[in-house]
């Protein structure tokens, strides 16, 4: 066995048409859930009948129609919609193809609600919600990318009724993207035998390629367009942002960053060994394309997550001067991208740096550890590094990596993007419960009840503790998230209680936005003004903690403007 080199086009909207029938409202409010709703002016959805009547639509490939939702509730969802061809056989490792042309109405059921490109390689499907009379309408887009560290996820993980309890003026996209093996692998044979590199970003792109050109069908504007991602589905945006060299036409009108995750190792070779590795533990000894294209889909995941323990392979995007044609902080300080902003973007105070990194016990860890995430680092950076982290400023070895990896691996992204855009970025830091990565989601996708479609064609929602949900100034225990999730909160990761009055709020600045570009445009009696980075000479952001506030930007920093340099590359 190898061993690793380290440690160890869019067509105009009219392609789509938009068949809308009559809608039947089945079902009564609840009167006490509607008196809990009132209090705070949130609509609380309850028990309703998905019937044949509701509307389908209609695109030159196929005909969808909704899985839930009426005009009672105000929305509908279209669920699994192929938005690229299975990316089975000969797709494996190949750029996103269009999808078939489908005789069948398509009812939301091609694959699970919760299908994802983890567990399965017939991936590539994405949900749409819609609000009821969008036909002919011009709205703006919400377009969900998902994170889960370029190897998890999906794109059910979240879901909006949170947000359409607040309005219903937008439509709401989400989608999966290939991951791990299938997803980001790289290495010279996979190139140099016609694969394609880093093929989860090629499919990010395909989908904002889809929603520009069918959107309007589900009554969007394909002009208006906000791409929101957190963790590695917000290095997706940005990756989006950068790809070719900034020489791609732009994708989105603008973007809601939220803790980008994405740690720029570097290595042809690293990468190499890798797909060698893994090629010969599947018996496809020399990694020839063909062969690894014959591999079943488990089998080749499990050996890729295997080889990844057993050699602490960091599987993240790598350059691969094509689509990837270097870091995205490298290019977003040259200037080489293709995106004009509007943009805010968003950290956790302790995204990573409150627990010890596994693994790094001594000094001499540390310093280990920076070689395995960086295997062509040199020495000369090596002590930079420690040097702007002392080891007399932390009680272990292991959260002093912490909060090196927090650096490199999260935050240092946010200072990139906001050069970028010259400063005329809205920032902010979430400062909530332990403030650790993920703890923000429990709050942009908090609500108070969830559509659920049963196997007998109806459409319910889960409503438990309505009356609590929706008090001013309550503490609600957060529940799991995704379409189906019952309970309260959502999304991925986050706290395990949620305030439901910083929920709304967040979720209104996240709202304005999509709306207007603008997070302080919509409900500003509601939230305080928050204030453009570049307000101060030292950068400001909005602390977002049980009450918010501004202060200077904590990452504004020299060893950020370090991790930024790239140097190990």
């Amino acid at each position: 066995m190898y061993l690793l080199a380290s440690l160890l086009l869019p067509l105009a909207v009219s392609a789509a048409s938009v068949q809308r029938q009559g809608n039947q409202n089945i079902g009564k409010q609840n009167d006490g859930n509607n008196q809990a709703a009132q209090a705070t002016g949130i609509r609380v959805p309850t028990t309703t009948t998905l019937h044949a009547s509701s509307p389908t639509i209609a695109l030159d490939y196929c005909t969808v129609a909704p899985v839930a939702g009426n005009s009672t509730i105000g929305y509908y969802k279209y669920q699994n919609i192929r938005f690229a061809a299975a990316p089975t056989g000969d797709g494996r490792w190949a750029k996103p193809q269009w999808p078939p042309v489908e005789t069948e109405i398509n009812t939301g059921y091609l694959a699970d609600a919760d299908v994802d490109c983890a567990s399965t390689e017939d991936c590539l499907y994405m949900d749409v919600w819609a609000p009821a009379n969008s036909a002919g309408k011009k709205l703006p887009v919400l377009v969900w990318t998902y994170g889960g560290g370029f190897t998890g996820g999906s794109k059910s993980e979240t879901s909006p009724e949170g947000l359409f309890n607040l309005t219903t003026e937008f439509v709401y996209v989400a989608y999966n993207y290939r991951l791990g093996m299938t997803g980001i692998a790289n290495g010279a044979t996979l190139l140099h035998e016609g694969g394609i590199s880093n093929i989860g970003i090629w499919d990010v792109q395909h989908a904002f390629e889809w929603t520009k050109k069918y959107i309007g069908a589900f009554g969007g504007d394909a002009d208006q367009v906000t791409a929101v991602g957190f963790s590695a589905g917000a290095s997706q945006v940005l990756f989006q942002t950068t790809r070719f060299g900034g020489h791609a036409e732009q994708n989105f009108a603008q973007a809601y960053v939220m803790s980008p995750g994405f740690v720029p190792g570097a290595g042809h070779h690293t990468s190499e060994m890798f797909w060698q590795n893994v090629s010969t533990a599947v018996g496809c000894d020399g990694g020839h394309l063909d062969c690894m294209r014959s591999v079943d889909f488990t089998t080749l995941q499990d050996a890729a997550s295997t080889v990844t323990s057993d050699y602490i392979y960091q599987f993240q995007p790598r350059v691969d001067g094509d689509i990837v044609a270097d870091t995205y902080e490298a290019q977003l300080y040259q200037g080489r991208f293709n995106f004009t902003g509007p943009m805010v973007i968003t950290h956790e105070q302790h995204e990573a740096n409150s627990q010890a990194y596994s693994g790094v016990d001594t000094t001499d860890d540390v310093a280990a550890y920076l070689r395995v995430f960086f295997p062509a680092i040199t020495d000369d950076v090596v002590q930079k590094i420690l040097d702007f982290y002392p080891e007399s400023d932390y009680t272990s070895p292991g959260l002093r990596f912490a909060d090196m990896k927090q650096s490199f691996d999260l935050t240092a992204h946010n200072l990139a993007a906001t050069h970028a855009m010259n400063n005329q970025t809205w920032n902010a830091m979430i400062a909530l419960d332990s403030a650790t990565h993920g703890t923000d989601q429990s709050y942009y996708w908090y609500k108070s009840a969830s559509v659920i479609t049963t196997t007998s064609n109806t459409t319910s929602t889960s409503s438990a503790a309505i009356s609590t949900a929706t008090s001013s100034n309550t503490t609600t225990t957060a529940g799991p998230g995704g379409a189906a999730g019952g309970g309260l909160g959502g999304g991925p990761g986050g706290s395990t209680s949620v305030n439901a009055t910083i929920a709304v709020m967040m979720q209104k600045y996240l709202l304005s936005f999509v709306l207007t570009g603008n997070p302080n445009s919509k409900w500003p009696e509601d939230n305080p003004e928050w204030p453009l980075y570049n307000t101060t000479a030292t950068g400001v952001q909005l602390v977002f903690n049980t009450t918010f506030y501004t202060d200077a930007d904590d990452l504004a920093t020299e060893k950020t403007l370090y991790w930024n340099q790239a140097l190990w590359y």
